[in-house]
């Protein structure tokens, strides 16, 4: 069958329309201000309205000065914005199929982004820059960004129709009212390209490594580019099984399933939602190439700078372990690291001197069922080591293992050799395919309070959706859960 050419990086033509809407909302700001006599009784009023000193009449030194910083400012300003844009999930690509608040959330992260400029402002004690100029371009760039949008999706959806350029062929599997339900809305609207090339049932009465044949079999018959299970039949086990196939054949999955709540309740994943029910995207597994030695260097020097910003407090904690307990400051353990190597892990020791010899004793009154072992009240934590530990602070030298590529600043937690030992699902090893974190998606989801199974569903989640957005989004939530302290112990 004739297949389509399917465009990768479907961001960049969101992105481009959000610049041109900033370039074009910065000129028009400017032609108003120095260019238009209405434009100048307009703000003259509104100034005199709120008693502030009057910027109507900017002159010609405020006029230059715009026009030769033109560059520089349009650069600020579209790293500011994009970046909240990222974070609103406004270049999600084919992440979501039904319509989202776009415009909403364009208005959002442009109030963001003036509270930021404004917060520059009085920080710096800037008296230079009129604060109308940039309320003006963030009404404006709202409006531009809308239309541009609106444009942009308009073009790609004519170069779809007209000619064989970004389709996204998908086996829709299930055979029920969910699976009508998404058939019938990519049957309207056609989201991002999607369009159902096969449609199959889930066969519980055939052995299920048959049917995952099957599967395979149709999605490379069809050129498909995704699966999307809409068959809440398929156990956990099953759905990651589907996911590993998935990854062998490159293609992404939609996974409609009560089974992946974590997502959305525990770790807030933004989702689809069909009958209440959240439909989770998994992308294609990213390839090995050369941006992840860049990823693990920018990782490493981000390390290094926070060794080097929080060495006093380093220096301070160490002082402190070693005044109020007998042993060594810091705690060395074997970790199980990517592809499943297993590296020497640093911590500010928090326990009494030997409480690896009495692990054993312990067992019994592990709280977070099999594979990991957690417990509230350990008796083995110092009083400083459960200060440390309510704060992450016993994290900090892991700082050094960042820097030697052991680590990550994000990724799964490296599990001790006990925990690897007590995997009791052959998916749970897939949380091994990426380098370990000092945070994660788990860490900031309630942690210890949330279970090893769901653990694994997170990690699987994040290693085939890893990129700097949803990084940046786990590392400002991880302030958050730092100072909270939320499933901490």
């Amino acid at each position: 069958m004739a297949t389509t050419r399917r465009i990768k990086h479907l961001w960049l033509f969101a992105f481009g329309a959000d610049f041109l809407a900033i370039a074009v909302a910065y000129y028009t700001t400017l032609l108003i201000r120095f260019h238009c006599t209405w434009g100048e009784k307009i703000f003259a009023f509104i100034n005199r309205g709120l008693n502030v000193r009057d910027t109507a009449a900017l002159g010609k030194a405020y006029e230059h000065f715009y026009q030769v910083s033109a560059p520089r400012i349009i650069l600020i300003l579209t790293f500011t914005l994009c970046v909240l844009y990222a974070l609103r999930d406004l270049y999600a690509g084919r992440r979501f199929m039904r319509k989202r608040p776009v415009i909403w959330n364009v208005i959002v992260a442009n109030a963001i982004a003036l509270g930021l400029f404004y917060m520059y402002f009085y920080v710096s004690r800037n008296t230079y820059h009129p604060r109308s100029f940039f309320v003006t371009f963030i009404v404006l760039n709202i409006f531009y960004c809308g239309l541009f949008r609106i444009l942009m999706d308009k073009f790609l959806s004519l170069v779809r129709t007209h000619s064989r350029l970004d389709g996204c062929m998908a086996v829709l599997v299930g055979d029920n009212s969910n699976a009508d339900f998404i058939c019938s809305i990519i049957d309207a609207a056609h989201p991002h390209g999607i369009s159902i090339s096969y449609r199959m049932k889930y066969d519980p009465s055939k052995e299920f490594d048959e049917w995952l044949t099957e599967l395979g079999t149709s999605v490379s018959l069809n050129g498909a580019d995704m699966a999307i299970l809409a068959e809440e039949d398929l156990s956990g086990s099953q759905i990651m099984q589907v996911l590993q196939l998935a990854g062998r054949l490159g293609i992404a999955v939609k996974v409609l399933s009560g089974k992946l709540d974590v997502l959305k309740d525990q770790a807030k994943i933004a989702t689809d939602m069909i009958h209440g029910r959240p439909l989770v995207h998994f992308d294609i597994p990213a390839e090995e190439s050369s941006l992840s030695s860049v990823r693990r260097t920018f990782s490493g020097m981000l390390g290094l700078l926070g060794t080097l910003i929080t060495l006093p407090l380093t220096l301070l904690i160490a002082i402190l372990i070693k005044l109020t307990s007998k042993g060594p400051v810091l705690f060395n353990q074997e970790r199980i690291g990517v592809n499943r190597k297993p590296f020497l892990m640093h911590k500010f020791r928090t326990m009494h001197e030997r409480a690896q010899e009495i692990q054993a004793q312990v067992e019994e009154f592990n709280e977070s069922g099999e594979a990991l072992f957690k417990i509230k009240k350990d008796p083995r934590v110092t009083l400083l080591g459960r200060i440390l530990r309510r704060f992450s602070l016993d994290e900090l030298p892991q700082l050094i293992n960042v820097i030697r590529g052991d680590m990550a600043l994000v990724g799964p937690r490296p599990l001790p050799r006990r925990d690897f030992e007590n995997y009791y699902e052959e998916w749970h090893y897939g949380r091994h395919e990426g380098v370990p974190g000092l945070t994660c998606l788990w860490q900031v989801s309630g942690r210890s309070d949330v279970n090893f199974h769901n653990m694994c569903i997170l990690d699987l989640y994040y290693l085939r959706n890893r990129s700097w957005v949803l990084d940046l989004k786990i590392a400002l939530r991880t302030i958050w859960a730092v100072l909270f302290a939320r499933g901490a112990y």
